[in-house]
């Protein structure tokens, strides 16, 4: 009788220790499956601001400003996914043809070029009156500036080859 006992008290005990360890694949299962999850909604994300950003490139290859307008307009998410903000001028002149039309960039963080960072520096120079005087930036009273660009600009010189983290990427 004590070796009855002592067989149903081992094939309990191994009962119990091999439900702990379903319990605990089951446990590693679900918190893979969670960060599987968590990883593909990254990529799903990411693809989002991927697509956005070459659509950003394409337009401005293009010299078609107004594209990117109208869809940081519509989508908050294109408006903080851009390297930049592009608005349309309210006042525009009739007499100049749409294709030069200014629009003002404001640069998102962290995105921010070193020259764009001292604006009063800038407005107050020689070459800020220039600029201001060439249209190409707007300076407000506070010493802050605007660049602007047209579309004619953005077609003609968007293209090109950049050195990209150490390596070139030629658009076309």
């Amino acid at each position: 009788m004590n070796k009855e006992i002592a067989k149903e008290g081992f094939e309990l005990a191994e009962k119990e220790a091999r439900e702990k360890q379903v319990r605990e694949v089951k446990e590693i299962v679900l918190k893979t499956l969670e960060k599987l999850e968590n990883i593909n909604k990254e990529i799903g994300v990411l693809k989002e601001e991927k697509k956005i950003l070459e659509m950003d490139i394409n337009d401005l290859k293009m010299g078609k400003i107004d594209r990117i307008v109208e869809r940081q307009d519509k989508d908050p998410k294109a408006k903080d996914t851009s390297v930049v903000v592009i608005i349309r001028e309210k006042e525009t002149i009739r007499e100049v043809s749409p294709w030069y039309w200014p629009y003002r960039v404001v640069w998102n963080e962290p995105y921010t070029p070193a020259w764009y960072t001292s604006p009063a520096v800038f407005c107050n120079s020689t070459a800020g009156a220039m600029a201001t005087t060439q249209n190409s930036f707007d300076c407000s009273c506070d010493g802050t500036y605007t660049p602007t660009i047209n579309c004619s600009v953005a077609k003609d010189f968007a293209i090109g080859t950049y050195e990209v983290n150490g390596h070139p990427v030629h658009l076309r």
